[in-house]
């Protein structure tokens, strides 16, 4: 232990400690340390504590932390300059003291556990927290893979962040990593969209081109016979204008729904959907052009009982066909993407993306320049409005299934008996719970 004096200018101020003064905070200087208090410091950082009414101070472990009285003797300047831990002990003019633990770290601390948070996201059994001088990171992992990347994480900061993580089953949690295996994931996928649509046509539907062959006329004539046989005879090119008068209004709803069941932390892959072929002409050759739809999915979930907490990695996409294009007989494909990883309470479902779109195109068509009257315009135009609304969400519902006895032969019955007495009402199908179960006090729900 080092113990040293304040000088004799700080024994002045104390004596004139009787003099009213402003308050600490008003005058800008340092709060007053106490007993008990811990002060965290990176290498090069300085930290300044309140010197007043100290007597004497004393340095625990020498040459980790640099201390010094600023000239007015009311503030100590404390510089970390070696990673480690030490004390400083205060003793007060009243004979009390206040010890102060000081923790001085290679780099920012708080840096250091954003960056390590970052590092280990999608590791939910896993946290980093301080102990002494060291950020340590500890918890369970679900796999010898996961282990060696928080190791290799532990790795990048030597000599400020250790690991103590383990694999389920190692002795930490005191479940076997079997049985971690043995809970079946439910994961229940919902896309839900709405469209709605309206469109109109009004005015005057002039011909773009006027003039040209007025009559066309086609007659067959058997010569042997000397007679005509047919005759034909049509108006081309007509000049008259027509009337446009057309509205639509329409909508569309889906809803996409998909149940993947999969034992904790083994990756899950569901598909539903088709392909349409489509003959393309390239070049002297004629092909097929395959355009698939429907649904694909992959979902890692991970599940630790003790925090009833529940890791789901997704990857999702949705198409559904649209309409040809003008010029071609190839459809389009509306498309929505996922990639996400989420952590979320047992028994709880989120919303992973929310789509809202408005479009609305007003074209007018007609006779160059009159067309642009305004009112008396619609005379020799067409007027068009079409506007379309769409709007859908994707939402996850993930459970957790314990295994327990079932009554597979009458599971098997029921959907034997739904296939016979089916009559085509879709509404009456009862194969499998839609309802995903729902879990009561943080338990797993009852297969």
């Amino acid at each position: 232990m080092m113990r040293r004096r304040i000088p004799c200018v700080l024994a002045a101020v104390l004596a004139a400690a009787s003099v009213p003064r402003p308050a600490l905070a008003d005058r800008g200087e340092a709060s007053a340390a106490k007993s008990g208090d811990t002060i965290t410091l990176a290498v090069g950082e300085t930290r300044t504590i309140s010197a007043r009414d100290v007597r004497n101070y004393s340095e625990g472990s020498a040459g980790i932390i640099d201390i010094r009285l600023t000239p007015d003797a009311t503030q100590f300047v404390i510089t970390g300059r070696h990673q480690g831990s030490t004390t400083l002990l205060l003793i007060k003019a009243d004979g009390s003291q206040a010890t102060i633990t000081i923790d001085v770290f290679l780099r920012s601390p708080e840096a250091v556990e954003r960056e390590l948070g970052q590092l280990l996201s999608g590791l939910p059994g896993v946290k980093a927290h301080r102990v002494g001088a060291l950020i340590v990171i500890d918890g369970t992992v679900g796999n010898q893979d996961e282990l060696t990347r928080v190791q290799h994480v532990a790795s990048l900061y030597p000599g400020e962040v250790e690991s103590l993580a383990s694999v389920s089953g190692g002795g930490t949690t005191g479940i076997p990593s079997g049985d971690l295996q043995r809970y079946l994931i439910r994961v229940d996928f919902y896309f839900v969209q709405y469209d709605t649509n309206y469109s109109y046509d009004v005015g005057i539907s002039w011909p773009g081109i006027i003039g040209g062959q007025f009559l066309q006329a086609q007659v067959t004539y058997d010569f042997l016979k000397g007679i005509p046989q047919t005759a034909t005879a049509s108006i081309a090119s007509q000049p008259l204008p027509g009337l446009d008068i057309a509205s639509t209004k329409g909508w569309a709803k889906v809803l996409r729904q998909a149940t993947v069941i999969t034992n904790n932390g083994v990756e899950a892959a569901f598909s539903n959907g088709g392909e349409q072929n489509f003959t393309v002409t390239t070049g002297l050759g004629v092909g097929i052009q395959r355009i698939p739809f429907g649904t694909d999915l992959t979902v890692l979930p991970r599940y630790v009982p003790q925090q009833h907490q529940l890791e789901v990695k997704l990857n999702a996409e949705v198409s559904d066909l649209t309409a040809a294009v003008n010029g071609t007989n190839l459809p389009g494909r509306n498309i929505a993407k996922l990639a996400t990883n989420v952590s979320l309470k047992l028994g709880e479902s989120i919303v992973l993306s929310g789509i809202r779109a408005e479009s609305t195109t007003h074209t007018i068509s007609g006779i160059p320049g009159l067309k642009d009257i305004p009112v008396l315009g619609i005379l020799f135009g067409t007027h068009s409005d079409a506007t379309e609304l769409t709007e859908g969400a994707i939402f996850i519902v993930p459970s957790v299934i314990e295994p327990a006895p079932n009554a597979a032969r009458e599971l098997v019955t029921n959907a034997m008996r739904t296939y016979r007495d089916f009559s085509g009402n879709m509404d009456n199908l009862h194969t499998y719970d839609r309802t995903p179960p729902v879990s009561v006090g943080g338990a797993p729900a009852q297969k």
